[in-house]
């Protein structure tokens, strides 16, 4: 009499190959939620930079020769200084995060939620004046 069953091996065979197909398919998931959580920082430090040059675009008459700013090495002057906490408070930037007391953050989404740089409202921006156009940076 024939068995019509699987062997052992069969079984061990096709529980490998799950195996291997299950991790590539995982280390793909990976990397795609990187990727996207990569974009969504990118998405919101243009969103702070572009408040910023709108604060500085509706207060370029407060910009001084004496007020410097160190961008990579090089002293900027008509240069000054704002947090994002600064932008978020007075309507140049907005956002749908919140933290637990239900204050308006914005996070890094790169990071792990117990990194100390995770929420950004102290991070600061600076924006300068140069040739009649308002630029905005971050370190």
């Amino acid at each position: 009499m024939k068995n019509k069953g699987f062997t052992l091996v069969e079984l061990l065979v096709v529980l490998v190959i799950m195996a291997i197909i299950s991790a590539i398919g995982f280390a793909g998931v990976t990397a795609v939620q990187k990727n996207i959580k990569k974009n969504l920082w990118e998405a919101k430090i243009e969103l702070i930079l572009s408040g910023a040059k709108n604060y500085g675009e509706d207060n370029k008459n407060k910009f001084k020769e004496t007020d410097t700013c160190n961008i990579n090495g090089t002293v900027k002057e008509y240069c000054i200084t704002k947090d994002v906490q600064f932008l978020l408070d007075n309507n140049y930037i907005k956002t749908d995060e919140e933290d637990n007391d239900g204050n308006a953050i914005i996070t890094n989404d790169t990071l792990d939620e117990d990194d100390s740089n995770y929420i950004v409202n102290e991070k600061d921006v600076k924006i300068y004046l140069e040739d009649n156009t308002i630029y905005a940076t971050m370190d």
